[in-house]
């Protein structure tokens, strides 16, 4: 395996494809926990993008990413405890991996490793993994949503403090986070927690992912998107998808969403330093 310089992995397309054929496995896992459980979940962003434009993967995605309503998502974490394969498979979570540093779940496939460029001090299991984001309710008004999502980006600044403390380029931002960084990631869980109790029995109209960042996030999703869902084909299965996912992606991407990038931007979007397979890691 090649290096662009001595920090960057070398992704090439058979890479990607390896990439993706393991995600397409744990995929596979977690729509069949979800479906025997009576779970509800939905592709989310490059993956539903993926599905409806390609019926698979977006060719240069080197992810898959899923939503869930926290009901959902807490019934499945609990379920993955007895259900989930674990001699192939590990669900991350801070509660399953104190080195776990963000605010929604993994699913890690064992015996691989993927090192995220500029995380490789973050003490956590490491592996080519899928994305879980649990979807709480927000508030619509104004100004409760400015101070929810203010609370949240403090929550998430904890958190990303050791990067940032090291990464960061702004001098007053990297001040900011080597001070953060001496607050115990166990604070910023709590503040999300109690975010999530606020809401938990509250229908609210919108709702969002706590631990994740992006315009889209702050303007929250439509809780309807989560409601009802039909089926896509992705990579020779069946997926579930939002029943107005082209509203979604309109929401997501713009009009245009079926519109290829230009090629320049057909890169995939997690920089790394070291990626294995099972075949290149130790047994």
């Amino acid at each position: 395996m090649e290096n662009i310089n001595e920090n960057v992995f070398n992704y090439t397309s058979e890479i990607i494809r390896r990439m993706q054929e393991t995600e397409l496995e744990m995929l596979k896992e977690v729509d069949r926990i979800c479906r025997e459980n009576n779970i509800n979940y939905q592709a989310d962003g490059g993956t539903l993008l993926g599905a409806v434009r390609h019926k698979g993967f977006i060719p240069w995605d080197d992810d898959v990413d899923i939503r869930m309503l926290r009901c959902d998502y807490d019934r499945f974490c609990e379920v993955c405890k007895t259900e989930l394969d674990k001699d192939k498979y590990f669900l991350q979570t801070n509660e399953t991996d104190k080195g776990y540093r963000w605010g929604y779940a993994r699913i890690l496939k064992k015996h691989t490793v993927f090192m995220r460029k500029g995380q490789e001090m973050l003490k956590m299991k490491r592996g080519i993994f899928i994305d879980i984001f649990p979807c709480d309710g927000m508030p619509d008004e104004f100004i409760s949503k400015k101070f929810y999502n203010f609370v949240c980006y403090f929550a998430r600044k904890i958190l990303y403090s050791p990067v940032g403390s090291v990464y960061e380029k702004n001098i007053l931002k990297k001040l900011c986070y080597n001070i953060l960084k001496f607050v115990p990631a166990e604070f910023a869980f709590k503040i999300f927690q109690i975010l999530i109790e606020k809401y938990r029995n509250t229908d609210t109209r919108l709702i969002r992912t706590l631990g994740w960042n992006g315009i889209e996030e702050e303007k929250g999703f439509k809780r309807e998107w989560m409601l009802e869902s039909c089926e896509l084909d992705f990579e020779g299965i069946k997926i579930k998808a939002p029943v107005k996912y082209r509203e979604f992606l309109t929401f997501m991407f713009g009009e245009d969403y079926m519109t290829l990038p230009p090629k320049e931007k057909r890169i995939p979007k997690h920089t790394a330093t070291l990626v294995k397979f099972n075949e290149d890691c130790e047994m």
